[in-house]
């Protein structure tokens, strides 16, 4: 087995969560190095280890693989949690990560916005823009055979990462963003309750995120 080092904040983002939960749910060691200070993200910084200069990067007996797409894909087949046969299965799991992006990425640009300008957006995301991608993403659950999975039958690197996605935008985190969202996409509120209820993962949560 690959010694495993995963750099990011200390912070529950999907981005590192999916590759976090994927070896950790999986039985595989890995070093979860978290900056936690100034400090920390300066001494990261100064130390070139990210090519992009972005996280999460992971490093594999020392050599560095960056974007968070790739890196959940290596730790889901590592873990058991992205398939090394089914080359459909991994599309369709590639194209839930490339979902979560896109909408975090349509959810990011917003918060660099001006008072005004920003509560307009938010209001353009809670009504058009994400209930775009929540109605597709419902739609693909359905043609999944309504298994309570995005892909196959069981869970994989892509409903963690909607999990924790979810868990973010309907957190009460992002002003303008209705905690309600999900309530209209009853496989995808589910999905969301029953990946929040593993017991793994609620004991993951218990030790490592902030309490409320």
């Amino acid at each position: 087995m690959p010694v495993l080092k995963l750099y990011y904040g200390d912070m529950p983002f999907w981005r590192a969560e999916v590759c976090r939960l994927a070896l950790h749910l999986g039985k595989v060691p890995f070093e979860d190095v978290r900056a936690k200070t100034p400090e920390d993200r300066a001494a990261f910084k100064e130390s070139g280890k990210a090519p992009f200069g972005q996280v999460p990067i992971l490093e594999v007996d020392g050599k560095v693989i960056a974007q968070t797409g790739a890196i959940a894909r290596y730790c889901g087949k590592l873990g058991g949690f992205y398939p090394r046969n089914d080359d459909f299965a991994a599309a369709k799991i590639d194209e839930i990560i490339d979902t979560a992006t896109d909408m975090t990425m349509a959810v990011g640009k917003t918060f660099r916005m001006e008072a005004k300008e920003k509560t307009e957006a938010r209001e353009q995301l809670a009504t058009v823009t994400l209930p775009m991608y929540l109605k597709a993403l419902e739609k693909i659950m359905t043609e999944n055979g309504s298994t309570g999975f995005y892909v196959t039958g069981k869970m994989t690197i892509a409903d963690i990462a909607m999990w924790r996605l979810f868990g973010w935008l309907t957190g009460g985190i992002v002003d303008g963003l209705p905690t309600t969202m999900l309530e209209p996409y009853p496989q995808l509120l589910a999905n969301f309750k029953t990946t929040d209820q593993h017991p793994e993962i609620a004991d993951w949560m218990t030790k490592h995120y902030p309490k409320k």
